[in-house]
Protein backbone atom coordinates (compact mmCIF):
# COMPACT_ATOMS: atom_id res chain seq x y z
CA UNK A 1 0.00 0.00 0.00
CA UNK A 2 1.31 3.44 -1.00
CA UNK A 3 -0.04 5.84 1.62
CA UNK A 4 1.20 8.83 -0.38
CA UNK A 5 -0.98 7.68 -3.26
CA UNK A 6 -3.92 7.11 -0.89
CA UNK A 7 -3.64 10.68 0.43
CA UNK A 8 -3.29 12.08 -3.08
CA UNK A 9 -6.46 10.29 -4.17
CA UNK A 10 -8.40 11.46 -1.12
CA UNK A 11 -7.48 15.08 -1.83
CA UNK A 12 -8.39 14.81 -5.52
CA UNK A 13 -11.85 13.47 -4.64
CA UNK A 14 -12.77 16.37 -2.35
CA UNK A 15 -15.09 19.12 -3.63
CA UNK A 16 -13.24 22.26 -4.69
CA UNK A 17 -12.46 24.89 -2.07
CA UNK A 18 -9.67 26.47 -0.05
CA UNK A 19 -9.31 23.21 1.88
CA UNK A 20 -8.04 21.46 -1.26
CA UNK A 21 -5.15 23.91 -1.69
CA UNK A 22 -4.35 23.56 1.99
CA UNK A 23 -4.29 19.76 1.86
CA UNK A 24 -2.17 19.83 -1.28
CA UNK A 25 0.35 21.90 0.68
CA UNK A 26 0.17 19.26 3.43
CA UNK A 27 1.05 16.56 0.92
CA UNK A 28 3.92 18.69 -0.44
CA UNK A 29 5.43 18.84 3.06
CA UNK A 30 5.04 15.06 3.44
CA UNK A 31 6.69 14.52 0.04
CA UNK A 32 9.59 16.74 1.17
CA UNK A 33 9.84 14.78 4.44
CA UNK A 34 10.16 11.55 2.46
CA UNK A 35 12.91 13.05 0.31
CA UNK A 36 14.80 14.04 3.49
CA UNK A 37 14.28 10.50 4.81
CA UNK A 38 15.70 8.86 1.68
CA UNK A 39 18.70 11.20 1.70
CA UNK A 40 19.27 10.38 5.36
CA UNK A 41 19.46 6.70 4.45
CA UNK A 42 21.96 7.27 1.64
CA UNK A 43 24.09 10.13 2.97
CA UNK A 44 26.32 10.36 6.09
CA UNK A 45 24.14 13.08 7.62
CA UNK A 46 21.75 11.86 10.30
CA UNK A 47 20.44 15.39 10.92
CA UNK A 48 18.28 14.78 7.86
CA UNK A 49 16.06 12.55 10.00
CA UNK A 50 15.45 15.50 12.31
CA UNK A 51 14.61 17.59 9.25
CA UNK A 52 11.99 14.96 8.48
CA UNK A 53 10.25 15.73 11.76
CA UNK A 54 10.16 19.46 11.08
CA UNK A 55 8.59 18.87 7.66
CA UNK A 56 6.06 16.50 9.23
CA UNK A 57 5.24 19.18 11.80
CA UNK A 58 4.44 21.58 8.97
CA UNK A 59 2.17 18.95 7.43
CA UNK A 60 0.48 18.47 10.80
CA UNK A 61 -0.02 22.21 11.20
CA UNK A 62 -1.54 22.47 7.72
CA UNK A 63 -3.86 19.53 8.42
CA UNK A 64 -5.26 21.01 11.62
CA UNK A 65 -5.79 24.37 9.90
CA UNK A 66 -7.96 22.68 7.25
CA UNK A 67 -9.83 20.79 9.97
CA UNK A 68 -10.46 24.11 11.70
CA UNK A 69 -11.61 25.67 8.41
CA UNK A 70 -14.05 22.94 7.37
CA UNK A 71 -15.07 20.90 10.42
CA UNK A 72 -15.19 23.83 12.85
CA UNK A 73 -16.29 26.30 10.17
CA UNK A 74 -13.73 28.89 11.26
CA UNK A 75 -11.06 30.87 9.41
CA UNK A 76 -7.60 29.62 10.54
CA UNK A 77 -5.60 32.52 9.14
CA UNK A 78 -5.55 34.71 12.24
CA UNK A 79 -5.42 31.88 14.81
CA UNK A 80 -2.20 30.49 16.25
CA UNK A 81 -1.57 26.77 15.58
CA UNK A 82 -1.39 26.11 19.34
CA UNK A 83 -4.87 27.60 19.79
CA UNK A 84 -6.21 25.42 16.97
CA UNK A 85 -4.63 22.34 18.55
CA UNK A 86 -6.21 23.15 21.91
CA UNK A 87 -9.60 23.75 20.30
CA UNK A 88 -9.59 20.53 18.25
CA UNK A 89 -8.34 18.50 21.19
CA UNK A 90 -11.18 19.61 23.45
CA UNK A 91 -14.12 20.47 21.17
CA UNK A 92 -15.30 16.89 20.51
CA UNK A 93 -15.55 17.67 16.78
CA UNK A 94 -13.11 15.07 15.50
CA UNK A 95 -14.12 11.47 14.98
CA UNK A 96 -12.51 9.16 17.51
CA UNK A 97 -10.08 7.62 15.02
CA UNK A 98 -9.11 11.08 13.74
CA UNK A 99 -8.65 12.35 17.30
CA UNK A 100 -6.55 9.30 18.12
CA UNK A 101 -4.12 10.07 15.27
CA UNK A 102 -4.13 13.75 16.23
CA UNK A 103 -3.21 12.88 19.81
CA UNK A 104 -0.50 10.41 18.84
CA UNK A 105 1.27 12.84 16.56
CA UNK A 106 1.14 15.69 19.06
CA UNK A 107 2.44 13.51 21.88
CA UNK A 108 5.17 11.65 20.04
CA UNK A 109 6.61 14.24 17.66
CA UNK A 110 4.99 17.68 17.61
CA UNK A 111 5.36 18.53 21.29
CA UNK A 112 8.85 17.07 21.86
CA UNK A 113 10.31 18.77 18.77
CA UNK A 114 8.58 22.09 19.50
CA UNK A 115 9.80 22.34 23.11
CA UNK A 116 13.30 20.85 23.02
CA UNK A 117 15.57 22.21 20.30
CA UNK A 118 18.40 19.85 21.32
CA UNK A 119 16.53 16.70 20.29
CA UNK A 120 17.81 14.52 17.47
CA UNK A 121 15.57 11.96 15.79
CA UNK A 122 16.77 8.71 14.27
CA UNK A 123 15.67 6.81 11.18
CA UNK A 124 12.96 4.78 12.89
CA UNK A 125 11.46 7.85 14.55
CA UNK A 126 11.47 9.72 11.24
CA UNK A 127 9.69 6.83 9.52
CA UNK A 128 7.06 6.62 12.24
CA UNK A 129 6.47 10.37 12.04
CA UNK A 130 5.92 10.22 8.27
CA UNK A 131 3.44 7.37 8.59
CA UNK A 132 1.64 9.00 11.53
CA UNK A 133 1.13 12.41 9.94
CA UNK A 134 0.15 10.87 6.58
CA UNK A 135 -2.47 8.63 8.18
CA UNK A 136 -3.77 11.62 10.12
CA UNK A 137 -4.16 13.61 6.89
CA UNK A 138 -5.92 10.66 5.22
CA UNK A 139 -8.54 10.06 7.92
CA UNK A 140 -8.98 13.81 8.32
CA UNK A 141 -9.71 14.11 4.57
CA UNK A 142 -12.54 11.60 5.00
CA UNK A 143 -14.07 13.62 7.82
CA UNK A 144 -13.72 16.82 5.80
CA UNK A 145 -15.52 15.09 2.91
CA UNK A 146 -18.31 14.08 5.27
CA UNK A 147 -18.66 17.60 6.70
CA UNK A 148 -18.84 19.18 3.24
CA UNK A 149 -21.59 16.72 2.26
CA UNK A 150 -23.43 17.50 5.49
CA UNK A 151 -23.26 21.26 4.89
CA UNK A 152 -24.51 20.91 1.31
CA UNK A 153 -27.47 18.74 2.32
CA UNK A 154 -28.33 20.74 5.46
CA UNK A 155 -28.47 24.00 3.48
CA UNK A 156 -31.04 22.62 1.03
CA UNK A 157 -34.71 23.39 1.55
CA UNK A 158 -36.82 20.53 2.96
CA UNK A 159 -38.55 18.43 0.33
CA UNK A 160 -41.87 19.28 1.99
CA UNK A 161 -43.15 20.63 5.27
CA UNK A 162 -43.80 18.17 8.05
CA UNK A 163 -47.43 17.22 8.41
CA UNK A 164 -49.20 17.42 11.76
CA UNK A 165 -49.16 13.63 11.95
CA UNK A 166 -45.38 13.55 11.40
CA UNK A 167 -44.74 16.21 14.02
CA UNK A 168 -46.65 14.18 16.60
CA UNK A 169 -45.42 10.74 15.54
CA UNK A 170 -43.20 8.62 17.80
CA UNK A 171 -39.57 9.50 17.21
CA UNK A 172 -38.73 6.05 15.81
CA UNK A 173 -41.49 6.35 13.18
CA UNK A 174 -40.50 9.91 12.27
CA UNK A 175 -36.83 9.06 11.79
CA UNK A 176 -37.60 5.83 9.92
CA UNK A 177 -39.82 7.68 7.43
CA UNK A 178 -37.17 10.33 6.81
CA UNK A 179 -34.39 7.75 6.34
CA UNK A 180 -36.65 5.89 3.92
CA UNK A 181 -37.33 9.10 1.97
CA UNK A 182 -33.59 9.78 1.78
CA UNK A 183 -32.87 6.28 0.45
CA UNK A 184 -35.57 6.61 -2.19
CA UNK A 185 -34.49 10.04 -3.42
CA UNK A 186 -30.73 10.27 -2.89
CA UNK A 187 -28.51 9.91 -5.93
CA UNK A 188 -25.09 8.86 -4.73
CA UNK A 189 -22.12 10.81 -6.05
CA UNK A 190 -19.46 8.23 -6.78
CA UNK A 191 -15.92 9.59 -6.54
CA UNK A 192 -13.18 9.03 -9.13
CA UNK A 193 -11.95 5.99 -7.19
CA UNK A 194 -15.36 4.30 -7.45
CA UNK A 195 -14.64 3.13 -3.93
CA UNK A 196 -17.74 2.44 -1.82
CA UNK A 197 -15.56 2.39 1.29
CA UNK A 198 -14.36 5.93 0.59
CA UNK A 199 -17.74 7.26 -0.55
CA UNK A 200 -19.29 6.04 2.71
CA UNK A 201 -18.16 9.19 4.50
CA UNK A 202 -19.75 11.44 1.91
CA UNK A 203 -22.96 9.40 2.13
CA UNK A 204 -23.06 9.60 5.93
CA UNK A 205 -22.65 13.38 5.81
CA UNK A 206 -25.37 13.68 3.17
CA UNK A 207 -27.80 11.62 5.28
CA UNK A 208 -27.11 13.60 8.46
CA UNK A 209 -27.46 16.89 6.57
CA UNK A 210 -30.70 15.73 4.97
CA UNK A 211 -32.17 14.85 8.35
CA UNK A 212 -31.08 18.22 9.76
CA UNK A 213 -32.85 20.03 6.93
CA UNK A 214 -36.00 17.91 7.00
CA UNK A 215 -36.38 18.14 10.77
CA UNK A 216 -35.28 21.76 11.16
CA UNK A 217 -38.84 22.94 11.81
CA UNK A 218 -38.91 20.92 15.04
CA UNK A 219 -37.01 23.05 17.58
CA UNK A 220 -36.56 20.18 20.02
CA UNK A 221 -34.92 17.82 17.49
CA UNK A 222 -31.12 17.56 17.26
CA UNK A 223 -29.12 15.58 14.69
CA UNK A 224 -25.59 14.56 15.67
CA UNK A 225 -22.86 12.71 13.76
CA UNK A 226 -20.26 10.46 15.39
CA UNK A 227 -21.89 10.55 18.79
CA UNK A 228 -19.69 8.78 21.32
CA UNK A 229 -21.08 6.30 23.79
CA UNK A 230 -19.44 3.94 26.22
CA UNK A 231 -19.91 1.06 23.77
CA UNK A 232 -18.76 2.74 20.56
CA UNK A 233 -19.15 5.76 18.25
CA UNK A 234 -22.53 5.91 16.51
CA UNK A 235 -22.89 7.10 12.90
CA UNK A 236 -25.86 9.42 13.51
CA UNK A 237 -28.10 10.08 16.51
CA UNK A 238 -31.40 11.97 16.37
CA UNK A 239 -32.63 13.30 19.68
CA UNK A 240 -35.95 14.84 20.70
CA UNK A 241 -36.21 16.07 24.27
CA UNK A 242 -35.03 13.12 26.33
CA UNK A 243 -35.45 10.47 23.59
CA UNK A 244 -32.78 9.36 21.17
CA UNK A 245 -32.71 7.22 18.03
CA UNK A 246 -29.44 5.83 16.65
CA UNK A 247 -28.93 5.37 12.90
CA UNK A 248 -26.48 2.81 11.53
CA UNK A 249 -25.50 3.30 7.88
CA UNK A 250 -24.18 0.52 5.65
CA UNK A 251 -23.42 0.36 1.94
CA UNK A 252 -24.31 -2.68 -0.12
CA UNK A 253 -21.79 -3.25 -2.88
CA UNK A 254 -20.64 -6.06 -5.12
CA UNK A 255 -21.95 -9.48 -4.21
CA UNK A 256 -22.44 -8.71 -0.52
CA UNK A 257 -25.85 -9.77 0.70
CA UNK A 258 -28.02 -6.87 1.85
CA UNK A 259 -29.68 -9.27 4.27
CA UNK A 260 -26.34 -10.26 5.76
CA UNK A 261 -25.24 -6.63 6.00
CA UNK A 262 -28.49 -5.71 7.74
CA UNK A 263 -28.10 -8.55 10.25
CA UNK A 264 -24.59 -7.35 11.07
CA UNK A 265 -25.83 -3.76 11.49
CA UNK A 266 -28.66 -4.84 13.81
CA UNK A 267 -26.11 -6.60 16.00
CA UNK A 268 -24.17 -3.34 16.19
CA UNK A 269 -27.12 -1.10 17.05
CA UNK A 270 -28.27 -3.52 19.73
CA UNK A 271 -25.31 -2.30 21.80
CA UNK A 272 -26.57 1.29 21.66
CA UNK A 273 -30.03 0.34 22.87
CA UNK A 274 -28.58 -0.08 26.36
CA UNK A 275 -27.56 3.59 26.43
CA UNK A 276 -29.70 6.01 28.52
CA UNK A 277 -32.75 7.46 26.73
CA UNK A 278 -32.20 5.35 23.59
CA UNK A 279 -35.68 4.37 22.41
CA UNK A 280 -34.89 2.74 19.08
CA UNK A 281 -32.63 2.38 16.07
CA UNK A 282 -32.81 2.60 12.28
CA UNK A 283 -30.50 0.64 9.98
CA UNK A 284 -30.07 1.92 6.42
CA UNK A 285 -28.48 -0.46 3.92
CA UNK A 286 -27.86 1.86 0.99
CA UNK A 287 -27.24 0.62 -2.54
CA UNK A 288 -25.77 2.89 -5.21
CA UNK A 289 -27.39 0.61 -7.78
CA UNK A 290 -30.74 2.21 -6.96
CA UNK A 291 -34.07 0.40 -6.86
CA UNK A 292 -37.08 0.48 -4.59
CA UNK A 293 -36.54 0.46 -0.85
CA UNK A 294 -38.71 -1.05 1.81
CA UNK A 295 -39.02 -0.82 5.60
CA UNK A 296 -39.14 -3.85 7.83
CA UNK A 297 -38.73 -4.51 11.54
CA UNK A 298 -35.75 -6.40 12.89
CA UNK A 299 -36.43 -10.01 13.76
CA UNK A 300 -36.96 -11.44 17.19
CA UNK A 301 -36.84 -9.46 20.41
CA UNK A 302 -35.72 -6.25 18.63
CA UNK A 303 -38.73 -6.07 16.30
CA UNK A 304 -40.35 -3.25 18.30
CA UNK A 305 -37.17 -1.18 18.58
CA UNK A 306 -35.25 -1.53 15.31
CA UNK A 307 -36.32 -0.70 11.76
CA UNK A 308 -34.38 -1.74 8.65
CA UNK A 309 -34.49 0.33 5.47
CA UNK A 310 -33.06 -1.64 2.56
CA UNK A 311 -33.52 -2.23 -1.14
CA UNK A 312 -36.17 -4.81 -1.91
CA UNK A 313 -34.94 -7.90 -3.77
Amino acid sequence: MDIQEVLDRKIKELPVGLHVDGLRAVKSHIDAAIRHFLRGQSEPDETLFTDVIFRCNQAFEGSIKEAYRVIAGKDPQSVRPYEIEQFLGSSNLLRKKVLDQFTIYRREWRNPSAHDYTLDFDEDEALLAIVSVTVFAIVLSDQIDSKLAFDAAASAAPAQALTSAEQNAPLLDLVTNKVFAFAQSHVDTIGPSHSPAHDYYRLEGALAGYLSSELASLPDVVVEQNKRFASSEADIVVGRNSERIVIELKRASGKASAKGIAHQAVTQVALYLHEPNMVGAVVLVYSAAGGEYGVMPASGALSELVRIVARQS
